[in-house]
């Protein structure tokens, strides 16, 4: 994985040279009103310098990617595809297609706040790690606790921190999210097996000095988000070239940046 991410879904859609895309989030089932729904709900907060949105997962559904992928059409072995369950059977229908597809890793969203309470089957990072693919979890800004605790034990060592604030409006990405990232970070990369982790920032990420704070707070690369909410980025990446730089500058190759492969048979 290169030093620079593009989250998703702008990884569906900006994927510049030099950058690891996040393809997704894919739910088990097509999600339709993609466009309008982006287009109705996304607002800008200029004094905070915030997004905030309730797009709620809009997407075509895992099977269209598969079908994608095995006609020839869409190469995920450089990119990393994000998915969320509603339910267990959603999260193994998931996993299946994700153990098909073999994408550079998967990325659990285990947060998104648009689409209800945070819940996940208890056996979800041990069943993700035993498809052999790598595993991302993408953490919410509080209350991951747990969630590191239990995906720590069935073996994920790779933690992208973190997804949108919950708010009344839905989900608020940008400069409020960045300093709950920063914390997130440093909370991780001190606990005792802090060093095994691979840790993604994320959050607020405006200007090239903001990956600076995240180097500086312990990660090993960083995910651009909101910064790419640009239609310029549609035809010329030329603008997040800065960006890609000085990532490679702070974290080195992509060797630096690979991603921790899963224990053998789950095992942590």
């Amino acid at each position: 994985m290169l030093p620079l991410v593009i989250s998703a879904p702008f990884g569906n859609y900006i994927q510049p040279k030099g950058a690891t895309p996040t393809l997704g989030t894919f739910t088990l089932h097509r999600r339709s009103g993609r466009l309008w729904r982006i287009i109705k709900t996304v607002r800008y907060r200029r004094k905070q310098r915030a997004w905030v949105n309730k797009i709620g997962l809009r997407n075509p559904g895992i099977d269209w990617l598969a079908q994608r992928v095995q006609r020839g059409r869409c190469d995920v072995s450089d990119k990393i595809v994000s998915i969320h369950g509603f339910d267990e059977q959603q999260w193994w229908g998931l996993l299946e297609q994700i153990a098909v597809v073999r994408p550079m890793a998967v990325e659990l969203n285990m947060s998104c706040p648009n689409v209800g309470e945070i819940d996940w089957p208890t056996d979800l990072f041990s069943r993700s790690v035993a498809t052999g693919v790598p595993v991302v979890v993408k953490l919410p800004p509080v209350n991951y606790e747990l969630m590191v605790e239990q995906a720590v034990a069935a073996g994920v060592r790779t933690f992208h921190c973190c997804n949108t604030l919950p708010v009344p409006e839905g989900g608020m990405s940008g400069l409020p999210l960045k300093p709950k990232s920063l914390a997130c970070i440093r909370d991780l990369r001190g606990r005792p097996y802090g060093k095994e982790l691979m840790l993604i920032g994320g959050g607020g990420i405006y200007e090239v000095s903001d990956i600076d704070a995240y180097a500086e707070a312990g990660a090993d690369c960083v995910a651009l988000g909101t910064k790419t909410m640009n239609p310029v980025y549609l035809f010329s990446h030329r603008g997040l070239g800065p960006f890609v730089e000085r990532a490679r500058q702070r974290f080195g190759g992509s060797e630096n940046t690979r991603i921790c492969d899963p224990p053998l048979n789950g095992e942590a």
